[in-house]
């Protein structure tokens, strides 16, 4: 319902529609502010996502122009209009023309449509080939990858290491070239100046002066090549924005929507400050969508506090934006949301780093029926390999007898979680005493997998799928995968990212048949 001249910062929870949201704020743009669909850019931080936009934009959009075009015709008929323009114009708007994609994506279009004279498209390389680079034309030259130096300051920087000695050093080519590829990309992402830190380098610092020049020396055999990785190729689309290059982009938008906001980088942020600008000059609006508590990306630059202090940064180039709050869960239990906004509480230095004043998740109106709610069962052992064990034996037997039955300290109901969480400290205090009391009893609980329900539906969500460290350590992953497959009856795991592309059988099988097509008869 804001004016098609009102930036907006949206709080966006989880499972609170923000994709409905964006959706429903592009179609009113276009049909009710008359804005053209070529002058509106969306951003989002996958493909999926970026298809799923598009997709659901398409199929309400075209309901949208199908009732306005039969409400029209059934005017025309009756004699209430005569004239077919807006009919026609109805008929005119092409959801396609919708700037829709990732920040990448939608970068490496851009510079195709508007290349400049007697130049080329720089190809885009995916990060397993900047790995290969890296490697083949950089580590591998002059055998640098063996230099005691370069691997010692590898290791200090990242606390990993590939060896046993006393001096850690990282030693692992694959993981030296991942490292540095990441180094390249916080110093591409927060906008440093590389060449100034060599400059302020210490003799004595040969490993960092190393690294640096490597570096240096990958970005301009790439260049050389004409080819772009992900950091340089937005960083170009920035030099180009800034260069009036793009200009007759720039003069058309006067809508940017950015979802995810969360997870951009100052580089990122420089751009859609930019695009800003020129859609505020053109009547409009830059609109950014996220949740400070999802904020993934660090390790890729990502900086959540360009999030949290939105409002202020977008202020400091003189544009005024609001804040909304989209507060209700419609994906989860009341269980479930109580258990979330307890926990992003629980740390409080984690509090500097939200959204301030920011409300905690509600839970809709038609959903408090509790006979809807999932109750949530913890799961608590001395080490990993025991929780694995144990977790193992609970799955295998909910697998087999659609039936588990387990003794337990205590049931939580919702009148102790409202207690537990009270702001009295008198009341709080008699309740953890009382609670401590309670505990020494044995409560039984029975799990059922229902008529509808299946041993297939159970999913592992962890902070990350791999089964091994950089470091070569198991994870719980892993452990738990193990004892799965030691059971009796064995439950396969499936989790194609949880290891290397070469370690994962069927991949290696491809890849054997793939080479008995090519090379049948061992020339090679």
């Amino acid at each position: 319902s804001s004016p098609k001249d009102q930036s907006l910062f949206i709080v966006a929870g989880p499972g609170s529609g923000k994709t409905t949201v964006m959706v429903l704020k592009i179609l009113k743009f276009i049909f009710v502010d008359d804005v053209s669909p070529n002058e509106i850019l969306a951003t989002t931080f996958t493909r999926k996502a970026a298809s799923e936009l598009l997709s659901r934009i398409l199929s309400w959009g075209d309901k949208i122009k199908s009732k306005l075009i039969a409400n029209y015709m059934e005017k025309m008929f009756s004699g209430e209009i005569t004239d077919d323009s807006i009919i026609k114009e109805i008929n005119r708007i092409d959801f396609n023309q919708i700037n829709i994609g990732t920040i990448d994506s939608i970068a490496d279009e851009l510079l195709r449509i508007y290349r400049q004279a007697g130049t080329s498209q720089p190809i885009l390389i995916e990060d397993f080939v900047a790995n290969s680079v890296m490697i083949n034309e950089c580590l591998l030259k002059d055998d640098r990858y063996k230099h005691d130096s370069l691997q010692e300051y590898l290791a200090e920087i990242t606390g990993k290491q590939s060896n046993t000695e006393h001096k850690p050093k990282v030693k692992n080519l694959t993981m030296m070239a991942s490292i540095l590829i990441e180094i390249k990309e916080h110093i591409y992402y927060n906008m440093v100046d590389i060449n100034k830190i060599l400059t302020d380098i210490q003799s004595t610092e040969i490993g960092k002066q190393m690294a640096l020049n490597l570096i240096l020396e990958y970005a301009e055999i790439l260049k050389s090549q004409n080819i772009y990785d992900f950091a340089m190729l937005e960083t170009e689309f920035l030099r180009r924005l800034n260069s009036d290059s793009l200009d007759v982009f720039l003069n058309d938008i006067k809508i940017i929507l950015v979802d995810e906001y969360q997870d951009t980088n100052l580089l990122q942020e420089s751009i859609y400050f930019k695009i800003a600008e020129s859609a505020i000059k053109n009547g409009g609006n830059i609109t950014v969508v996220g949740d400070d508590d999802q904020s993934l990306y660090r390790f890729r630059g990502a900086s959540v506090d360009l999030f949290t202090n939105f409002i202020e940064r977008i202020g400091r180039i003189g544009i005024e934006a609001r804040e909304v709050n989209l507060k209700t869960n419609y994906r989860s239990t009341e269980n479930i949301i109580d258990l979330c906004n307890d926990f992003v509480e629980l740390d409080d230095e984690y509090q500097s780093a939200r959204v301030k004043e920011k409300p905690k998740i509600e839970v809709p109106s038609f959903n408090e029926d509790d006979s809807n709610q999932v109750p949530i069962l913890g799961m608590f052992r001395n080490n990993e390999q025991l929780l694995a064990t144990d977790l193992a034996k609970f799955i295998d037997e909910l697998n087999r007898n659609g039936i588990v039955k387990r003794k337990i300290k205590r049931v939580l109901t919702k009148e102790d979680n409202q207690k537990f969480n009270s702001d009295n400290k008198t009341t709080l205090i008699n309740y953890r005493d009382k609670g401590f009391e309670l505990a020494e009893g044995e409560d039984e609980i029975v799990i059922e997998l229902g008529d509808e329900g299946s041993a297939e539906d159970i999913a592992f969500l962890t902070y990350s799928p791999k089964e091994l460290t950089a470091t070569g350590s198991r994870t719980f992953a892993f452990a738990l995968k193990k004892q799965l497959g030691r059971l009796r009856h064995p439950i396969d795991v499936f989790n194609p990212r949880g290891q290397d592309l070469q370690n994962i059988d069927c991949v290696a099988v491809f890849c054997g048949l793939m080479l008995e097509c090519i090379d049948p008869n061992s020339n090679y």
